[in-house]
């Protein structure tokens, strides 16, 4: 086995995971990593903390083959994935809007894990459909270095990386937790939980710093969502140059204009809003069906953790980063 799957003993975590619906939560601990290209010195991953689920697919994702025009988009969760997958798509789909519109981005654009961090409803298998689909293959993970599939790092297909202010990133993944993940305890308990790297995908830090010492050539491309944020036609002729693609003035402003946030939060193609519908009904919260907060574009703002966390939270969160953040150098990921 690759993989070594190790019981959480926090003991605020076993005492309150089953009413916070966190009873599956686990951590996992890569055994064999010597072939990631990371150039971080006598590096060694964390363990991860993910779903006991995953044990369902953490061999097959390993032993994945990996093609070399397939193109990933690998990000820390509430990072703005939900974005840059559908600006991506179209970049590299010569801006298709037509096709954008009726096939939906999960089944563009698929998420590779899913199926090993919750339950799927029948004849949904987002894997499946990964391996299968035809190239070249659009892939989202959220997964750390050290679980890509080891064909990533011979083949080394072009990948795309996100990172996004971590005070940013605590407030939008408790709220998406409550809805998407049926998170059943306070915003305050979830942020310590993030801090104790105690939800899915964590550690954070080192998560953002190992895609970062990556040695993989010319085929990986960095974007923060702050810059996307405050200048996002320059984002684009980035990612437009990666892909080798050459897009006119006014297509860029169009395509802007279409991953906008008012434009992406009211396009069914991307909201995934029959998919919130699906779970707020199953677990009896029809009454949250309105409520902006269980949307799943939320509200795309840069600075809104501002407004949700209280100051002593925030003074905690910045102290959890200047720990976790050994190297100066690597604080200004963390802006």
């Amino acid at each position: 086995m690759a993989y070594e799957y190790i019981a959480i003993d926090d003991p605020v975590f076993r005492a309150t995971c089953e009413e916070r619906n966190q009873k599956d939560y686990v951590l996992v601990k890569p055994k064999d990593f010597s072939k990631v290209p990371i150039t971080l010195p006598n590096w060694a991953p964390e363990p991860c903390c993910l779903d006991t689920r995953y044990q369902k697919l953490d061999q097959r994702i390993k032993g994945m083959e990996i093609k070399p025009d397939d193109v990933w988009l690998v990000t820390y969760p509430k990072s703005g994935t939900t974005w840059c997958q559908e600006m991506i798509w179209l970049i590299c789909n010569d801006l298709d809007y037509e096709k954008a519109a009726t096939v939906k981005l999960h089944a563009r654009f698929p998420f590779l894990e899913i199926g090993g961090i919750r339950d799927l409803p029948p004849g949904m298998d987002p894997f499946q459909e990964a391996i299968s689909m035809a190239s070249p293959r659009l892939i989202k993970s959220h997964l750390p270095v050290a679980f890509l599939p080891d064909q990533m790092w011979t083949v080394k297909p072009k990948m795309v990386y996100v990172h996004r202010n971590p005070k940013s990133v605590a407030v939008s993944y408790y709220h998406h937790s409550v809805s998407l993940h049926e998170y059943r305890g306070t915003m305050d308990q979830f942020i310590r939980s993030f801090m104790k790297e105690l939800e899915y995908y964590s550690p954070y830090h080192r998560h953002v710093i190992e895609y970062h010492h990556l040695d993989y050539q010319d085929n990986i491309l960095h974007l923060r969502y702050e810059d996307m944020k405050k200048d996002l036609k320059s984002s684009l002729q980035r990612v437009s140059a990666f892909f080798n693609k050459s897009y006119t003035d006014e297509q860029l402003n169009a395509l802007a204009q279409h991953l906008s946030f008012d434009t992406m939060k009211n396009n069914s193609s991307v909201n995934f809003r029959e998919w919130v519908e699906f779970l707020l009904e199953k677990t009896n919260r029809t009454d949250k069906l309105s409520d902006q907060d269980y949307l799943f574009i939320r509200r795309g703002e840069v600075d809104g953790w501002r407004r949700e966390l209280d100051p002593e939270l925030m003074k905690e969160l910045d102290e959890w980063t200047k720990r976790k953040v050994e190297d100066p150098k690597h604080m200004k990921l963390f802006e």
